[in-house]
């Protein structure tokens, strides 16, 4: 029976030792080949984006002035408000110009009656041809006269030029204008310009009809390109180009506000990109490392462009090979690694 125990004690003490051996020799080359992460590297659509500050305004402003000088009769308006084009604004004193056009409008009727019976008379040689000369000039004189007065009366009752938000006013009912005396001003809002400049070596990538991403407060809001300014500007060597934003009715920004644009430039349709991470820069070069028949291979690459998370490899890097991600501390030139796949 003791023999029968030892023969067991035997047996269970050579497995362990075996197991034991076992153990070490895993450890032994779990040791020798470096556990990393890595992505392999595929073709696919990359563009980096530019971002800068813009200057907002407004799709249409104007200061209104007077354009004749006179007494206010009547303000059509309140401060602030909002009025849609043709709508008026203010009455400035226009009843001596209407006034004479009465007169003015009786004398051409009758200048046109003479006129037109001298030319009857003419025909039977009843009247000479100077007196219809001198009819027809009479009739257009009065006609000059009156439209001078319709002139004068139109510019004395001030209209909207087109459709937005006044502003204040400075006077009264009773008030006498000077002219080119400011009366209010009206900012057209419902679309705002985008007022930037980017730099020549972007000229590729702004387009008329291209949309660009608008940042304001904490909106983030969509323009189109509509205008590009031939010329580049010798002292910035900067485009000046300008965009209209459609504003929401809900939320609507004032012209002058602070805002930013992000414009997508250099679009590559077949970029290969690699982690921020997997770039190991050095004094003089950027490298990474790739696998090859499962060791570590180190390669100088030239960068592109980059976002917050990805870099354009130019040179140096070609599709599907596999790059590390993870142990660049550890990693060295021709070290065994196992690589577990990401994407």
């Amino acid at each position: 029976m003791i023999k029968k125990f030892k023969n067991i004690a035997l047996v269970v003490l050579t497995a362990i030792i075996w197991s034991c051996g076992d153990v070490k020799k895993n450890t032994q080359q779990d040791q020798g080949s470096l556990q990393v992460k890595g992505i392999k590297v595929t073709a696919q659509p990359f563009s980096s984006e530019v971002k800068t500050t813009a200057t907002i305004m407004a799709n249409e402003q104007v200061e209104l002035k007077a354009p004749i000088a006179g007494q206010v009769l009547a303000i059509y308006f309140d401060e602030g408000a909002n009025v849609k084009k043709g709508q008026q604004l203010i009455r400035i004193d226009d009843r001596s110009w209407k006034a004479q056009l009465v007169g003015v409008n009786a004398a051409l009727e009758n200048a046109q009656k003479d006129y037109e019976r001298k030319k009857q008379l003419l025909a039977v040689e009843g009247s000479s041809q100077e007196e219809v000369d001198n009819a027809f000039s009479t009739v257009e004189t009065l006609k000059s006269q009156a439209e001078e007065l319709k002139v004068n009366i139109d510019l004395a009752n001030v209209k909207a030029p087109f459709s937005g938000k006044l502003g204040m006013r400075n006077f009264s009912e009773g008030a006498f204008l000077s002219q080119g005396q400011v009366i209010t001003s009206l900012t057209a809002i419902d679309k705002l310009k985008i007022d930037f400049t980017m730099a020549q070596n972007h000229q590729n990538s702004i387009a008329i009809g291209k949309k660009i991403v608008v940042l304001i407060e904490n909106d983030t809001l969509e323009a189109e390109i509509y205008a590009i300014s031939p010329v580049v500007s010798a002292d910035s060597r900067t485009i000046n180009v300008r965009a209209m934003l459609k504003q929401k009715e809900d939320k609507m920004y004032m012209p002058g506000v602070f805002a930013e644009i992000i414009i997508t430039t250099n679009f590559i349709n077949d970029a290969l990109l690699v982690p921020t991470q997997a770039i190991v820069p050095s004094i003089t070069d950027q490298t990474i490392y790739v696998v090859k028949n499962g060791k570590a291979q180190k390669k100088i690459v030239q960068i592109g462009n980059r976002t917050k998370d990805l870099v354009h490899i130019t040179e140096g890097l070609s599709e599907g090979e596999i790059v590390l991600t993870t142990g660049l501390l550890q990693v060295k030139d021709g070290m065994p690694v196992t690589v577990e796949l990401i994407k």
